[in-house]
């Protein structure tokens, strides 16, 4: 009897060339998908809320997948998780409904971005956070960040995941293959020596949240202006986004369902 199971996954994406599977290359999805074949003795192919870029972090990557296992959910986790990666882990598997979908039924993602604004980088972190030593003003830079709530055009910002798009069954969805998304929540706020950006959105764009990232530090380090966050959302071309700040100081936080 198949089984299809929801997943909760975290990882370290330093060493990855991103999440989706790659010939020749060490990726997440592959990862997990080798550990689950190995445990269940089947060919897995698992599907994720979304994909992240080479070097990107997760908290909270939702995967769903599908197999003949007669073993219980716990089990299941625990034996995938010896074989897993260091750097990998499954922090949740249960079993889920069949119409659910990791990618179509999520309502929302949330992604944190972690700039380290200290005088000196530390190499402990190295991996981890994006520095930027010189001084930001972060109170424009949330000024900047309130224009992008709510629904636009982000085609400034990124482009979309595919070109072409199928829902699950095969029905065609508009919204995928757009460049307009819905930002729940565009803030940033200092911690001490570190900058914490928070972006929720229905769906991002490819490379979307390290381009809003990287326009965003040029507003703090006085290099654009505030309102230009709201020109390129128009449409703009007084001035230009970007660049995309580093893959590293980006975590995929949450998906909501």
């Amino acid at each position: 009897m198949t089984t299809k199971f929801r997943c909760v996954v975290q990882y370290d994406g330093t060493a990855f060339a991103g999440w989706q599977r790659q010939p020749g290359r060490m990726t997440v999805q592959g990862a997990v998908e080798s550990a689950i074949a190995r445990v269940t003795g089947e060919t897995i192919s698992v599907v994720a809320a979304g994909r992240t870029d080479t070097g990107v972090h997760a908290l909270g990557q939702v995967i769903h997948f599908a197999c003949n296992s007669a073993l219980p959910a716990a089990t299941l986790q625990r034996a995938v998780n010896a074989i897993l990666p260091v750097e990998v882990s499954i922090t949740g598997l249960v079993e889920a409904a069949d119409d659910f979908h990791a990618r179509y039924s999520a309502m929302s993602r949330e992604y944190r971005y972690v700039v380290d604004n200290g005088e000196v980088a530390s190499p402990l972190l190295a991996k981890r956070v994006h520095h930027v030593p010189r001084p930001l003003q972060v109170d424009g830079m949330a000024a900047a960040a309130a224009d992008l709530h709510g629904r636009h055009d982000f085609a400034a910002f990124g482009s979309p995941m595919e070109h072409t798009a199928s829902g699950p069954d095969g029905d065609s969805v508009n919204w995928r293959g757009g460049t307009e998304r819905t930002l729940l929540v565009a803030a940033c706020r200092r911690v001490r020596r570190f900058v914490l950006f928070y972006f929720v959105a229905d769906a991002f764009l490819r490379h979307m949240v390290r381009m809003l990232v990287g326009t965003l530090l040029r507003v703090g380090s006085g290099s654009l202006p505030v309102r230009a966050v709201a020109a390129l959302l128009r449409g703009d071309r007084s001035f230009a986004a970007g660049p995309a700040a580093p893959a590293h100081g980006l975590y995929l936080v949450r998906v909501r369902y």
